[in-house]
């Protein structure tokens, strides 16, 4: 890496950290002047046409929406849900029974034409209620639910005052994402529970393990995917090292790991490869096709990405390996995974083991792994 390169990553996390305090200047001007969020909330099972919005161009952030999603799609029965989110929605949310998604692309906010545009159909609509499944209260998603022209906008009250929604309710307490998330929906009434869920259809799951025994034959009703890629300037990598020996143990174990490598690991392949012993090798940049994949694997060792909530909405064993602190806010939880908290790197061998035990369907009870 450059001497250059820690400069180019910090630059996008200062333009993020101006934007964010500039929002929270003049969303704390408006706080209470447009409206103070005080309206009764509806009986939502009395509603027809319900949107629901969650602007997120994160792969993860999109996964923790669909706990939400599914408890409503349970709640609401007879009600057409329509949603609005970021680039991931459409191929992560078919499934679930939406009546349309539109996507908010990632260079909308600076496009103020295409929102404008998507906010004149919105309202067109006329919904009976928006209801922001997402627990941001200064969000473009929250933005677009004070917009929508719904009758009734539902949404988590900013510690500062509301701003966006005619009926805003007091953040849950919850420490998890998805833990929150549901304690929001239950305070409107509904009957939350559940995890990040992938909604895979039975043909789906079987081109999965179709596609598993054509990359390993004989060896694919042992596979152990492995990821090896993560965000370094966020400080959620795990030494490549670690890795080889993780799948060295495998290996020892009769088990036949499958690395998977996305855009930034594919210019690294050849490094790979040597490091880990030549795996078996796939590229895979379809979300859907990727969870089919983690579907069909006995067990699946992920840092802190985006692949981790793919593992875990697939209802693969998951070990998610985190350097950062933050695994009680974002990573598996049993019985559908473990943390192993690993700043170091210096745990490859807790790895193998928590592997190995899911691997022969012993379920998980502990996280983080100590």
């Amino acid at each position: 890496m450059s001497r250059d390169a820690p400069r180019r990553g910090a630059l996008p996390d200062r333009w993020r950290r101006v934007r964010r305090g500039v929002r929270g200047v003049v969303l704390r001007a408006l706080a209470g002047r447009i409206a103070d969020g005080r309206a009764p909330l509806p009986d939502l099972r009395a509603l027809r046409r319900v949107l629901l919005v969650c602007v997120n161009q994160r792969l993860g952030n999109t996964l923790v929406a669909t706990a939400g999603l599914a408890a409503l799609e349970r709640a609401l029965p007879h009600a057409e849900l329509s949603f609005v989110g970021g680039a991931p929605a459409p191929v992560l949310l078919r499934g679930f029974r939406l009546a349309r998604v539109d996507v908010v692309a990632r260079g909308d906010v600076f496009r103020p034409w295409r929102l404008a545009r998507l906010v004149r159909a919105l309202r067109r609509e006329r919904y009976d209620a928006a209801i922001h499944l997402s627990t941001a209260t200064g969000s473009l998603g929250a933005f677009l639910v004070g917009a929508s022209g719904a009758a009734h906008r539902i949404g988590l009250r900013r510690p500062d005052g509301n701003v966006f929604f005619s009926s805003a309710v007091e953040s849950p307490a919850a420490r998890h994402k998805v833990d929150e998330l549901l304690g929001y929906l239950r305070a409107l009434g509904v009957d939350a529970r559940g995890e990040r869920t992938l909604a895979l259809a039975p043909s789906e799951r079987a081109e999965g393990a179709a596609r598993l025994r054509d990359l390993l034959g004989e060896a694919a009703g042992e596979t152990v995917a492995v990821f090896v890629g993560a965000r370094a300037r966020k400080g959620k990598g795990w030494p490549l090292g670690a890795f080889a020996s993780v799948v060295a143990g495998l290996r020892a174990h009769g088990l036949a790991p499958l690395v998977f490598l996305g855009p930034e690991e594919l210019a690294r392949e050849g490094e790979i490869r040597a490091a880990l012993g030549d795996p078996a090798v796939v590229f895979e940049p379809d979300a859907r096709r990727v969870g089919a994949l983690l579907a069909a694997c006995r067990a699946v060792l992920t840092p802190d990405a985006g692949p981790m909530h793919l593992a875990v909405a697939a209802g693969a064993p998951t070990v998610a390996v985190f350097a950062r602190e933050n695994w009680d806010r974002w990573g598996p939880r049993p019985p559908r995974g473990v943390v192993l908290h690993d700043p170091a790197g210096a745990r490859a061998g807790a790895a193998l083991d928590a592997l190995l035990k899911a691997a022969a369907g012993t379920p998980f009870a502990e996280s983080p792994l100590r």
